[in-house]
C-alpha cells in the first residue's frame, strides 16, 4: 500500500490507511508491546497517530488499536467527536465501581453487538506523541470505548467479556446488522 502524505503545521507526515485484520487473527489475542520512545522518532509517532486516525475515519469507528491493523504496538486512538485522541502505552489507573452497560461493536467484527459491563468512569495514564505522560478521565460511552481499546491492547476481545450464549445470540443478528449498516452508509 502506498504511503499517504499530509501537511500538519508545516510538517510533512507520511501515514497509511491500513486494512483491518480478521477477527480470528491471533494478533488480537496477544498483548501488544510498549511503544519505545527511545528507539522511535517523533515523526514515527506522528505517522502512527495519523494512520490510526485516518483508518478510524475510513471505517467509521469510535476507536481503534494498533493490533487491529496488524501492528504490535501499545497504541490506540479514540474518536472524541471533534477530534481523535491517540494514546501511547495507556493504562487505567482508576476505575469507578458504577457500571455502564452499552451495546458495543468492533471494527474487527462488523455487525456483532454485545452488551458489555464496564466501569462508567476511568482515569487513564498514557503518553503523547512526544513521550510526555498525561492523565485523562473519561465517562460514559467514551469510558467504554477507551476500555474496549485497552482490552485490544491487552489481547482481550470483547466477546470474551460476555457469556457464550449471548455471543451466539448476537451472531445470529450479524447479517441483519450489516444490512442496516450498509443502508445507513449508502444514505449518508
Amino acid at each position: 500500500m502506498a504511503k499517504m502524505i499530509k501537511f500538519v503545521d508545516g510538517e510533512m507526515i507520511e501515514y497509511d490507511v491500513l486494512p483491518l485484520v480478521d477477527y480470528y487473527d491471533s494478533i488480537l489475542r496477544k498483548p501488544t508491546i510498549p511503544w519505545d520512545f527511545k528507539s522511535k522518532t517523533f515523526m514515527q509517532a506522528q505517522s502512527m497517530i495519523h494512520t490510526l486516525a485516518e483508518t478510524i475515519q475510513k471505517y467509521g469507528g469510535l476507536g481503534i488499536s494498533a493490533n487491529q491493523l496488524g501492528l504490535p504496538y501499545r497504541v490506540c486512538a479514540v474518536n472524541m467527536g471533534n477530534q481523535i485522541w491517540a494514546m501511547f502505552n495507556p493504562e487505567i489507573i482508576e476505575r469507578s465501581e458504577d457500571l455502564a452497560n452499552f451495546s458495543e461493536g468492533c471494527l474487527s467484527y462488523r455487525g456483532l453487538y454485545l452488551k458489555v459491563e464496564r466501569s462508567n468512569h476511568i482515569k487513564v495514564r498514557f503518553q503523547a506523541a512526544g513521550g510526555e505522560f498525561l492523565e485523562k478521565e473519561f465517562d460514559g460511552l467514551t469510558s467504554v470505548c477507551v476500555q474496549h481499546e485497552l482490552d485490544h491492547l491487552d489481547g482481550i476481545v470483547y466477546t470474551s467479556r460476555v457469556s457464550p450464549i449471548k455471543v451466539d445470540q448476537a451472531k445470529r443478528k450479524v447479517k441483519q446488522n450489516l444490512r442496516k449498516i450498509k443502508k445507513i452508509t449508502n444514505a449518508a
